[in-house]
């Protein structure tokens, strides 16, 4: 499947890691075989140079031309306008034929992997770089594209949880306007309980511990109550007021060296369910940002496109699904790969400490 090949979709770009069985495959044929793009469009872009191989050590990067060969394991580098232009029509008012309906669900399905479904809610893999709601500035959205499945009031998917835009992991949606009510309120109060992965920049100087500090939300970014504005980008000092209570237990793993720096595979399990919780928590309590995390790294901010933080796991209780508690597992994206080997981890298991 195309989902098992994807490494990342970021805002700007995607890319795919070449699987054994495709050796020596012109690199046309590679991305026509393993890529939901149109054919005048893929040409187009390989005129332009703007298909390259990563370096998945360097990152440097090499322009790739149509007639060269892939090999396994090679990544490919390819421009985010693969990603939409399949779905450039969302929200138009253009009427879709049949075939357009189908050629539009059977991308997002490609591009949304199914990793559990039942009557009440399926349970999504969300992929780097894809918002999960609309706004001013967003054009694509995983809320969108499902409304592209099934836009009924009473049987559509809805969204009962966020993740953030570069975060990975299981992404839980109703599938009736019952099942939305049920799974909200479980979410709300906090009886679903949601266990991350991260990998950070450095290493935190407990192994374990619970982090126990109120969060502001600023508008553009949320910041530990009563932290300093020169802390956080000038943002003034926060407000007792409108300080909410936010608690992450976290778990060290394994730490190890990635790219010459100390790095920590981390644990987390979300006690509340702030905006940006995690994030803000690691790296302005802990000092250890998420890796890849642009906005929150401040001088420890990293080469890496990509943010290091999956929600792996999700356990719902019984009286949301009939009769039993539902847990599901998400697999690790493949970008995680490099790192995970790095430190002795397989990508198909969680890290053991």
């Amino acid at each position: 499947m195309l989902a098992s090949k994807i490494l990342s979709i970021s805002s700007n770009v995607r890319t795919i890691r070449v699987p054994a069985h495709a050796s020596g495959l012109r690199v046309d044929r590679f991305i026509l075989e393993h890529a939901s793009i149109p054919q005048g469009l893929l040409f187009k872009l390989l005129r332009k140079r703007s298909i390259a191989q990563i370096d998945d050590v360097t990152g440097k990067y090499k322009r790739l031309q149509g007639f060269d060969k892939v090999q396994p394991g090679m990544v490919i580098r390819l421009p985010n306008t693969l990603v939409t232009a399949a779905t450039d029509t969302f929200g138009d008012e253009k009427k879709h034929t049949d075939y357009d309906k189908s050629m539009h669900a059977n991308f997002i399905r490609q591009q949304l992997p199914v990793i559990h479904e039942n009557d009440a809610m399926a349970v999504f893999q969300k992929p780097p770089g894809l918002s999960c709601q609309g706004g001013s500035n967003v054009k694509y959205s995983v809320d969108k594209m499902l409304a592209e499945i099934d836009g009924s009031p009473e049987t559509g998917y809805r969204l009962v949880h966020r993740l953030d835009r570069g975060t990975t992991g299981a992404l839980v949606v109703a599938k009736s306007r019952l099942a939305a009510a049920a799974l909200t309120k479980a979410f709300r109060d906090r009886s679903v309980d949601k266990r991350y992965i991260a990998v950070l920049s450095g290493i935190p100087v407990n192994k374990q511990g619970t982090v126990d500090r109120p969060l502001v939300n600023t508008g553009t970014m949320t910041i530990i109550e009563g932290s300093e504005g020169a802390a956080n980008n000038g943002v003034p000092a926060a407000s007792v007021a409108v300080a909410k209570e936010a608690v992450t237990r976290y778990k060290v793993m394994r730490t190890g060296k990635w790219r010459g720096e100390d790095v920590s595979i981390v644990e987390l399990d979300l006690l509340t369910g702030r905006k940006h919780q995690i994030r803000a928590h690691c790296a302005q309590v802990l000092g250890c940002p998420v890796l890849g995390d642009q906005k929150y790294a401040g001088a420890q901010r990293s080469t890496d496109q990509n943010m290091y933080l999956h929600l792996f796991k999700l356990t719902v209780p019984g009286e949301v699904r009939d009769p039993s508690t539902l847990s599901v597992t998400a697999p690790f994206p493949e970008f995680w790969k490099p790192i995970f080997s790095a430190l002795g981890v397989s990508l198909s298991s969680k890290p053991r400490s």
